[in-house]
């Protein structure tokens, strides 16, 4: 979605689908490049609530030591049905959300303000990482592999064996510290993105860049400052799906005082590093990504539809001429 895609689609949100199939391709592809700064930033959080405190270099000596190379990228099914079913969610719920806003609150440069822009991300990444918290609580305990790790064999067997072993409750383990690391995270994105977006593009310097370079560096900008802002919560949300006694407590608040009273503030910033870059550039090329492939999927729906349209009116054509030839 260039600078002026807004406007070639009157104010118009893309099609459903167009947004699903674009934000699932982006979010899939994207997850699997980063998985290794995933796999490095929940170990290296599992590590420190068991006292064990390493630097990203050792951390990664050890996955590999243990593991090797494919190490770096256990959990990468989850990772990719997450990403990619969660990203089309939260895309058409975006585009849904961003038409309404502006439909409702109109603003005078026709374009989400600063609150507008964060309620609507707010919004739409909580939809999405609800529903699919069974699967970041997998993809979390299948990346992790440390000590007292629990083996399972893929998505569908962690998925069974959750819900016999905890309950369908425990599916749901983490749900609100999830929620409550992405919601903000994404409300605090899209609020710095569009603002970014439509300051580097309207600039004399950014006027001349690409599209997509403005796209991508409003990314990285953004989803830097949102990562930091939203990491003590990620550590908490760690800890509690994890499943491993001791490092946790019964709900958000309780673990959060856990980890301050075990550990120390500076835990709240275990694997900070792997995660900021991971967001970061996960979120950016997600982004950019999906706004190169959305125009096209839009094209490609909006042909496919007006081709459907034309073969009903055909064959409705035809049979009112086969009506007439018989009376």
């Amino acid at each position: 979605m260039g600078r002026d895609d807004s406007k070639k689609r009157g104010g118009k949100p893309p099609p459903a689908l167009a947004s699903a199939v674009s934000g699932a391709m982006s979010g899939a592809i994207i997850s699997a490049c980063v998985q290794p700064l995933d796999v490095l930033r929940t170990r290296m959080q599992a590590d420190t609530a068991m006292g064990m405190s390493r630097s990203v270099g050792q951390t990664l000596q050890v996955v590999l030591n243990e593991y090797g190379v494919r190490g770096l990228w256990r959990g990468t099914g989850p990772t990719v049905v997450r990403l990619s079913i969660g990203a089309g969610i939260n895309f058409v719920a975006l585009e849904r959300l961003k038409h309404i806003m502006l439909e409702v609150l109109p603003h005078a440069s026709g374009q989400l303000g600063y609150l507008q822009a964060a309620a609507v991300g707010g919004m739409a990444r909580a939809m999405s990482s609800a529903v699919m918290s069974p699967v970041t609580l997998v993809k979390t305990r299948m990346e992790y592999g440390g000590p007292n790790h629990i083996t399972y064999k893929n998505t569908a067997h962690a998925l069974a064996t959750i819900a016999s072993t905890e309950g369908p409750r425990g599916l749901f383990r983490g749900l609100w510290p999830t929620v409550l690391t992405n919601a903000p995270f994404s409300a605090l994105y899209y609020m710095l993105y569009t603002q970014l977006k439509g300051a580097i593009g309207g600039s004399q310097a950014g006027g001349s860049l690409p599209t997509t370079a403005v796209n991508f560096v409003s990314g990285v900008c953004a989803a830097t400052a949102a990562t930091l802002l939203t990491q003590p919560s990620d550590v908490v949300r760690t800890r509690m799906q994890l499943g491993i006694p001791g490092v946790a407590a019964g709900n958000a608040l309780a673990t959060l005082g856990l980890v301050l009273r075990s550990s120390g503030p500076n835990a709240l910033l275990a694997g900070a590093a792997p995660r900021i870059l991971k967001r970061t550039l996960q979120t950016a090329l997600v982004w950019t990504l999906y706004e190169e492939l959305v125009p096209r999927m839009s094209a490609l729906y909006m042909l496919a539809t007006a081709q459907q349209d034309a073969d009903s009116e055909q064959r409705a054509a035809a049979a009112d001429a086969e009506g007439s030839r018989r009376r």
